[in-house]
């Protein structure tokens, strides 16, 4: 059924929207224009905490010592760019400690290892499965990585989520491709960036953009 509008109330609205439009930016405005909007933070960190990324792997994950400390980096520092908190444990630090006695940093708690490198809160990434395959005699490749994260605090007193699940579930997916276009170097290196991406917007407000409900 149509409606009409008053030509008073439309004069109202046009003015909303117009006083809308003068108050935001350009990317914003295109955000609005197109029917989008943003994901809001699912956590937010103490500004003023020292942070520890923590990436924890499982028995059969491939993630390499380097991978890791890679994704502690990028997450490192995207946070920082978004001004989550000003403090973070750099990444060679964990590796430092990992390396200098390697059993004894597997019988390390949470709590333990954020003791040791001076850390307020953690955020904890336990990767569940980090796969690179590689098909038809080497020509083909595709990846897949699996995540859980959480937020503690030092002492080991879970932050978030609060349910009592063991953690938000974060994936990468790398489709399968040529070798010759995604080398297994290639698939690992995308699956960390992703998984990156995805750890360090739980933190902060992002942008996001209309996606039919068939993609």
């Amino acid at each position: 059924m149509r409606t009409k509008i008053h030509p008073i109330r439309g004069a109202l609205i046009a003015t909303l929207l117009i006083a809308t439009a003068c108050s935001l930016g350009g990317c914003e405005l295109a955000y609005l224009i197109a029917g989008n909007g943003s994901h809001a933070a699912l956590y937010k960190l103490p500004k003023k905490n020292r942070i520890l990324v923590l990436v924890d792997t499982s028995a059969g994950s491939q993630i390499s010592i380097h991978a890791m400390a890679t994704l502690m980096t990028l997450v490192n520092q995207t946070l920082y760019q978004h001004k989550c908190a000003n403090r973070f444990v750099p990444a060679y630090r964990i590796v430092a400690l990992q390396r200098r006695n390697p059993e004894k940093y597997q019988a390390m708690g949470i709590a333990d290892i954020a003791h040791a490198v001076n850390a307020n809160d953690v955020i904890y990434v336990y990767i569940k499965r980090f796969d690179v395959t590689i098909e038809s005699a080497g020509q083909l490749t595709k990846g897949n990585a699996d995540a859980l994260v959480k937020v503690v605090q030092a002492n080991g007193t879970r932050l978030w989520p609060k349910d009592g699940s063991p953690g938000l579930s974060v994936t990468a997916r790398i489709p399968t491709g040529t070798a010759v276009s995604q080398s297994p170097q290639m698939v690992q290196s995308d699956m960390v960036t992703i998984l990156a991406r995805r750890i360090s917007r739980i933190f902060y407000r992002y942008a996001v953009g209309y996606q039919p409900k068939s993609q």
